[in-house]
C-alpha cells in the first residue's frame, strides 16, 4: 500500500488568501460584505490583511464653482464615507487599510485588485432583478468579469 504524504518542507506554506479587498459604498450590501470579510479573516489562521475601498463615481461637471477645490472636497467626502468602516474594523484587530478614489467603480476595483495582487474581492450586490441587470449591468457583474482573482458577492 502506497501513501502520499508530503514532508513539512514540501507542503505549501502560504494561505489561500493573504490580501482581501472589500468594496464599500455605504449600502447595506456593502456592510454585509465587510462583515463577511471580517468573519473570513477571523476564521483563517494566517489573518490576511484587508483593504476597504470606496469609489466615488465620476461626476461630469463642466467647470467647478470658483473657490472650490474639487480634489480636497472628494478627499473629505471619501474620508467621511469610510469613517464608519474604520469604527467597525478598529476593534477587530485585523490589519487593514482604507482606500478611496474617484472614477468608474468597477474599473478602479479591478485595477486595484489586479495591480496590488489581491487574492480575493468581497463586495455586495444591489439585488437587481435579472432584467435590470441584463439592460443596465452592475458593478459586481463587471468586477466578476474583469478581476484576475476570485470575487465573493454578498446579498
Amino acid at each position: 500500500m502506497m501513501t502520499n504524504i508530503q514532508s513539512q518542507e514540501q507542503m505549501p506554506t502560504g494561505s489561500l488568501f493573504r490580501k482581501i479587498l472589500v468594496a464599500v459604498d455605504g449600502s447595506e450590501h456593502a456592510d454585509r460584505a465587510l462583515q463577511k470579510a471580517i468573519e473570513l479573516i477571523q476564521a483563517l489562521s494566517n489573518k490576511p490583511s484587508l483593504t476597504a475601498v470606496h469609489v466615488n463615481p465620476v461626476m461630469m461637471v463642466a467647470e467647478p464653482p470658483l473657490g472650490i477645490d474639487v480634489d480636497a472636497k472628494l478627499n473629505e467626502e471619501g474620508h467621511e464615507m469610510t469613517e464608519p468602516y474604520r469604527q467597525v474594523l478598529d476593534p477587530t484587530g485585523i490589519q487593514y487599510d482604507i482606500n478611496y478614489q474617484t472614477g468608474d467603480p468597477a474599473t478602479i476595483i479591478c485595477d486595484l485588485a489586479n495591480s496590488q495582487n489581491y487574492d480575493l474581492i468581497v463586495m455586495g450586490t444591489r439585488g437587481m432583478s435579472k432584467m435590470s441587470e441584463l439592460f443596465l449591468g452592475s458593478v459586481s457583474h463587471k468586477v466578476i468579469q474583469h478581476a484576475n482573482c476570485p470575487v465573493l458577492t454578498v446579498k
